[in-house]
């Protein structure tokens, strides 16, 4: 009899646990105001101040790996989309992506570039303040990747007008 007792209470540990382990992961990946220190409005300040210009037009909150943040949505004064996602606990910048929403991505072979390497590469540093450690030429664009102390970067230049189109801000 007490090894029915034994087996029976093992099992609804078991059954208990297993319930509140998917309780707990169920969680992961939704938005919990219960940590939340920085408001809808902070945030929306905070991405202004980064980026200059910026006409918000959208606010979304999302949890990428276990981190709350608000992706805020916007248009510069010169057309380029931006997403700039803020930290929901600490308001700190962990993102910034630009695309210029009237880039065309004509087919343009490297010896077709009005803009050589070396002025792309100086535009990408002048821009991030970083340093490149991989580059690339896709499309008739000059596509970097550079690193500072805190951030990496993505960066594309257009091989033809020598202008920044694609700007990405991630912190390490």
């Amino acid at each position: 009899m007490k090894k029915t007792w034994m087996i029976s209470g093992v099992a609804g540990v078991m059954i208990l646990g297993g319930a509140f382990g998917v309780s707990a992961v169920s969680n992961d990946g939704q938005w919990s105001d219960k940590n939340v220190k920085v408001s809808q409005k902070q945030a929306e300040d905070t991405a202004v101040k980064e980026v200059e210009g910026l006409e918000i037009t959208k606010v979304e909150k999302d949890v990428d790996d276990g981190v709350q943040k608000y992706e805020v949505k916007g248009m510069t004064k010169d057309g380029q989309e931006m997403d700039v996602d803020i930290h929901a606990e600490s308001g700190e910048v962990l993102e910034v992506d630009r695309e210029d929403s009237d880039s065309d991505s004509d087919q343009v072979s490297a010896a077709d570039l009005k803009v050589d390497q070396a002025t792309a590469e100086k535009t990408a540093e002048q821009e991030t303040g970083g340093t490149i450690t991989e580059s690339e030429v896709d499309d008739g664009h000059f596509e970097f990747e550079l690193v500072d102390d805190t951030h990496e970067y993505d960066v594309t230049v257009d091989g033809q007008t020598g202008e920044v189109i694609e700007y990405e801000k991630e912190k390490k």
